[in-house]
């Protein structure tokens, strides 16, 4: 069972600023641009791993019973055999060790050409993840808009409804701050793991898929407003 505190240079009580902060230090430190090491590629999984696990809630208090149960275990008996089951393995892991994979075809490349095909492969292929997402914000900004506009007529017909809309509106507008922001911090760790596993600048490659990204949403919102 990996020990995600320690590959994170935390203690078990870090907050989670001090995780946050951990990970964006270890991060940096194995980017292409400043770590030429062979393995830094597996140690960025290994550490975006752990902060996956660590960074949630849910995932941070199933590691810590875990934890407890094996170290309490070991405690009770060092001479028996303990089999903890390790935690599953989190999306962001599954999509790091198939993007590293990807990522060793793009260095096997010897013309410029397949290289940059592969780079914009993989663009693709992160834009894509996001495009329910993008249909989600799409058809939530036209419910929005709609509500909006019906408030006056709605407010007119009595205060309880047009009070409803409002609350309506407003939750609307919480859905879509939230999937904004998730699709933000998703995003900006996929970035991230492109320019460590294909080792490129990240604004290079933070601006084809931001370019790649912004070409979906405009495809999405024009099908949308066809039908």
């Amino acid at each position: 069972m990996k020990d995600y505190y320690s590959l994170l240079g935390i203690k078990p009580d870090a907050t989670k600023a001090e995780i946050k902060k951990n990970y964006r230090v270890l991060a940096t430190k194995f980017h292409p641009d400043k770590n030429t090491d062979h393995d830094a590629a597996s140690k960025f999984i290994a550490i975006t791993e752990a902060y996956d696990i660590l960074s949630n809630k849910k995932g941070r208090i199933k590691y810590d019973q875990m934890r407890w149960e094996m170290l309490k275990r070991k405690q009770d008996s060092q001479d028996s055999f303990i089999v903890v089951e390790p935690p599953r393995e989190s999306q962001r892991t599954r999509r790091n060790k198939a993007q590293q994979k990807r990522s060793v075809r793009y260095h096997q490349a010897t013309s410029q050409m397949g290289k940059l095909w592969k780079i914009i492969i993989e663009s693709f292929i992160i834009t894509g993840r996001y495009l329910t997402h993008l249909l989600g914000i799409i058809i939530f900004s036209v419910i929005l808009k709609s509500a909006v506009g019906q408030l006056a007529e709605v407010f007119d017909q009595g205060i309880g409804r047009g009070l409803g809309i409002c609350v309506f509106v407003v939750a609307l507008v919480y859905v879509l701050f939230k999937i904004s922001i998730n699709i933000f911090q998703e995003f900006k760790l996929d970035v991230e793991a492109f320019t460590v596993f294909y080792r490129q600048p990240r604004r290079t490659l933070g601006l084809l898929s931001g370019f790649l990204f912004f070409c979906f949403l405009v495809l999405l919102g024009y099908i949308l407003k066809a039908y």
